[in-house]
């Protein structure tokens, strides 16, 4: 019996360990100054699982290259941009990841992306991005095979 709490309280303190550091990079990241143009910069806002009910705080850095339309007005080009998130669940949990969305600039204040995402299986695999950006306000829509929400955020300045 004894044996057994001893066992639990060292898997939560490993465990505990292991997710304060998942995120020391994405604190680097946001504390790094970051431009506030165009889809680049720092967002904060919520997730919530449509699926679930599940809801938490979230973070966005956002860096790259600017979107550029091509000679064609008509067919915008899209840019690849690397988006780094960090959310929370329940607020103890958290996860960072880094994922590239291809981005496609509307016009000067708007501009819509979309990409996936290779997660664990156990929970739910690839994940579909698509979303928008205008102005200062951020919303996407997310889909895996386990699970669907939305990503609601405003940039931070």
């Amino acid at each position: 019996m004894h044996s057994s709490r001893v066992f639990r309280l060292a898997l939560l303190g490993l465990i505990s360990s292991v997710l304060s550091s998942c995120g020391l990079s994405f604190r680097s990241a946001w504390k790094e100054p970051a431009p506030n143009t165009g889809v680049n910069g720092r967002w904060e806002g919520t997730w919530h699982s449509t699926a679930s009910g599940h809801t938490g705080k979230l973070r966005a850095v956002i860096s790259g290259p600017e979107p550029l339309l091509t000679a064609s007005k008509q067919s915008p080009a899209a840019v690849p941009h690397p988006f780094f998130y960090r959310c929370t669940w329940r607020g103890i949990l958290s996860a960072s990841f880094k994922t590239t969305h291809l981005v496609v600039r509307k016009n000067n204040s708007t501009h819509t992306f979309k990409g996936d995402h290779k997660m664990p299986n156990w929970v739910g695999g690839l994940y579909h991005y698509e979303g928008t950006i205008k102005g200062d306000d951020f919303n996407a829509c997310y889909e895996s095979g386990m699970d669907r929400g939305t990503f609601t955020m405003k940039r931070v300045r």
